[in-house]
């Protein structure tokens, strides 16, 4: 879930689709007709569509729309109540219907939406974007104690640090601090992640994104002077807006980009009036990526809706193309339905923010596909929050907008119909533009699933009435029925011998960064790692009184395991808990209570949380449906609680790792990047796959139980560690001592059996077929690691 740019933290499975949106139409009172604008009604100028002639892609693919969704569930939460995707039957339908749905795809750790996002984009885990912490994380100072940073800043920025004094000293590293190598050593501090734009602005193809994490402009303070320059006209706005909050600069320049092709006429034809002058100049700047491998000099891009907004036909009042809205009376961008595109906190035309509907994305995206700009990204968000204009919403604590609604709540049904509503215009409005599955390469997927911590089938509660399902009868929750359950820390610890330790928590992973940066086996985290395993509460859903609050916990060696140590020493935590996914840490409060401000928890090992979905459309996919689980037969409809590992929930279907998306998706359009990705070519969703990829499938899939956050070794790895670390006593730490020597050995073996192993399905990539002995050393090394996990887990847990 992301936010505003300046306020932080962001059964009838026989039912057919068509079927499905009739009676959700009729549950809701929603008629798509009246809902939204007659595409037929509009007259006025229309926009010519614009060939990119320079764009060289290949396998015959001409455009790519690639869309992430924050927090939108293939999977059902409630088994009673049809998954966001149930309830999307034309999206869900062209997905099935022209490509593959991988039910069965797997975030990283953690599971947020700036990691997650940046991981689909690069192909890279945390540990190499920099960013595995999110979507906000600390930074040590020279002093040990921390500073906040943010994670969503632009990709050449510095350490965004977010608090309203920065300590002297505080950290400068890249805010994509990237790593060539597993593990990320410190000697890398200074490079950047190199940017998921450039193979195809190198192949002639100008690159548009709308709502995108750190591929835009994040927010104001840092960004603008990063790329506008500290002298410009643009950072002379925002110091001459007396507003903290800066809301007209966010209109005007966050949220938008398009990072130009060399020569492409989108920014070399670009002027504007800016800020202080009275007669246009050219709006475009340099696309300054100083330590990208090989080089990028001679680029340009444009920033912000003010530049963007007018190469896509802003200017021109009531502008239509093949019948569709783009401008207003005005001349101001409109979103699918003709409604003014309107930065709500600013309330004048711009970027609306990090929380944009289906409607608003994907106009976006459509206006820059027909303005010549044949590469789109966008992010839409989730559908489980109350959208402004939400009324008589079924969930009682859901007064304002952004609240949380239950699944089946007749809101959260109505947010689905009109985001069904959205892609079906989408995709008309692409077809009448040729823009279609025969020329085109679409990547839709979900960042990360999320636990709904409430009032569930198979708990102590239920919502009411009974067999609700949201479509034909709507699911009411109680102020005490939905929300996550806020544990404060300090609260819990306050009769441990741990009570005056100092310590920062990081509550989305939640990381704890122990004051004074101590080591590993310091007395002071051995004692403060027992106390946080030992914490219990009572749970209002489930009926358990005294459960452990914590799940797993990973210490420093693990979190290098878990792809979350990064070539910044400074910002990587001391260990990590991983909580019961209803729980979610502050430092302030009861020590539990519940918060219905938030309902949705991310960030944790569950496999409500790290098994997502992702689909691929276009030439050289398969049209194979759904690979993996159907809808009704994801984890949490039968396992809200959690219990299960993710390998244990993970059996059916192809394997996937958000780190695959890029490298298959480069394959398909015959680019490379010049650098090693963590992921591999889903050769199972390709309709023609070569020899070479054929011959490394089984190797890949061992690579993923190696490699992956939430793996077999990682599995493993993690529940010896969550033993080791509450074990013990301040005089004798002898099975902690003896466990990490075991996770050291099996990690060093690892990462590098598994960088030979990315190396040879990077060569498979590239059409090169291994010999059999290489694949099957490999394989042997593969699963002896993971026995020896499985060892080190057994012992543990004695």
């Amino acid at each position: 879930m992301r936010r505003h740019a300046m306020t932080g933290r962001r059964g009838i499975a026989a039912v057919s689709a068509v079927t499905l949106l009739a009676s959700t139409a009729v549950a809701v009172g929603f008629t798509p007709a009246a809902a939204a604008s007659n595409p037929a009604s509009h007259s006025g100028p229309t926009l010519s569509h614009t060939h990119a002639s320079s764009c060289q892609l290949g396998n015959g693919v001409k455009h790519v729309i690639s869309i992430v969704f924050d927090n939108v569930h293939f999977s059902r939460d409630n088994p009673n109540v049809p998954s966001d995707l149930e309830q999307m039957p034309t999206l869900l339908k062209f997905l099935t219907s022209n490509g593959t749905v991988l039910s069965n795809t797997h975030t990283p750790l953690i599971a947020h939406t700036a990691d997650d996002s940046l991981t689909i984009y690069t192909g890279l885990y945390g540990d190499r974007h920099g960013q595995p912490l999110t979507n906000s994380y600390k930074t040590y100072n020279p002093d040990g104690s921390t500073d906040p940073a943010g994670s969503f800043a632009y990709w050449t920025d510095p350490v965004y640090d977010t608090a309203k004094t920065p300590t002297a000293g505080h950290d400068t590293a890249p805010t994509m601090a990237y790593s060539a190598s597993v593990p990320a050593r410190s000697t890398n501090t200074g490079q950047q992640t190199p940017a998921p734009w450039v193979p195809f602005t190198r192949a002639g193809c100008s690159v548009g994104d709308f709502s995108t994490a750190n591929m835009v402009l994040e927010n104001t303070a840092l960004d603008l002077p990063t790329v506008f320059g500290a002298g410009s006209a643009e950072v002379a706005q925002y110091q001459a807006d007396p507003s903290s909050f800066k809301d007209a600069e966010t209109a005007d320049y966050v949220g938008v980009a398009v990072h130009c092709a060399k020569d492409a006429s989108t920014c070399s034809d670009a002027q504007a009036v800016k800020y202080g002058s009275s007669s246009p100049a050219p709006s475009a700047v340099a696309d300054n990526l100083p330590t990208e491998p090989g080089g990028y000099l001679g680029y340009q891009a444009l920033f912000g809706h003010r530049y963007v907004a007018p190469q896509l036909g802003a200017g021109t009042p009531s502008l239509t193309h093949n019948g569709y809205p783009v401008t207003d009376s005005a001349g101001n961008l409109t979103d699918l339905d003709g409604n003014t595109l309107i930065n709500s906190f600013a309330g004048k035309p711009g970027f609306p923010g990090f929380s944009p509907t289906a409607t608003q994305s994907l106009a976006y995206l459509a206006d820059m596909q027909e303005s010549g700009i044949p590469v789109t990204y966008g992010y839409i968000s989730d559908l489980h929050e109350r959208k402004p204009g939400s009324s008589q919403c079924t969930t009682a604590p859901s007064a304002g907008n952004g609240k949380p609604l239950g699944p089946g709540d007749s809101c959260y049904v109505s947010n689905a119909a009109a985001y069904d509503a959205a892609f079906k215009k989408f995709f008309d409005r692409l077809a009448k533009d040729g823009i279609t599955p025969a020329n085109t390469e679409f990547v839709i997927s979900a960042e990360e699933n999320d636990q709904f911590a409430g009032a569930n089938v198979g708990r102590a509660t239920v919502p009411s009435p009974a067999g609700c399902n949201g479509v034909t009868v709507a699911c009411n929750y109680t102020a005490t029925q939905i929300g996550e359950l806020q544990a404060n820390i300090n609260g819990l610890l306050s009769t441990t011998p741990s009570s005056a330790t100092k310590f920062d928590i990081e509550p989305q992973g939640a990381s704890i960064y122990v004051h004074g940066n101590p080591g590993a086996a310091d007395p002071t985290v051995r004692q403060l790692q027992r106390d946080t395993a030992a914490m219990t509460a009572d749970d209002p859903y489930t009926g358990v009184t005294g459960e452990k609050v914590v799940n797993y916990q990973a210490g420093a060696v693990e979190q290098r395991i878990l792809h979350m140590q990064t070539s910044d020493p400074l910002r990587t935590p001391t260990y990590t808990l991983f909580p019961k996914p209803d729980y979610y840490f502050s430092t302030s409060g009861p020590n539990v209570s519940i918060n219905n401000g938030f309902a949705y928890n991310h960030g944790y090992y569950s496999p409500n949380i790290d098994i997502t979905w992702s689909s691929l459309v276009g030439p050289g996919v398969a049209a194979r449906g759904v690979d993996g689980p159907q809808a009704a037969a994801g984890n949490q409809a039968s396992d809200p609680n959690s219990r299960r590992t993710v390998p244990q929930a993970s059996r059916i279907g192809t394997w996937v790792e958000e780190t695959d998306l890029r490298p298959t998706l480069l394959h398909l359009t015959g680019l490379k990047d010049d650098y090693p990705t963590d992921g591999r070519v889903i050769s199972q969703a390709l309709s023609r796959p070569s020899r070479a990829l054929r011959a490394t499938t089984a190797l890949a899939a061992d690579y993923q139980q190696l490699n992956s956050s939430v793996g077999a070794f990682a599995t493993n790895t993690l529940i010896a560690d969550s033993a080791a670390l509450a074990s013990g006593t301040a005089s004798s730490d002898a099975a902690f001592a003896r466990e990490q020597r075991a996770l050291r050995a099996l990690a060093e073996a690892r990462d590098a059996l598994a960088t030979r192993m990315k190396q040879v399905l990077a060569d498979a990539q590239a059409g090169h077929r291994p010999s059999r002995v290489t694949l099957v050393l490999l394989r042997a090394g593969a699963r002896a690691l993971i026995a020896g996990s499985r060892v080190l887990a057994a012992r543990a847990t004695r």
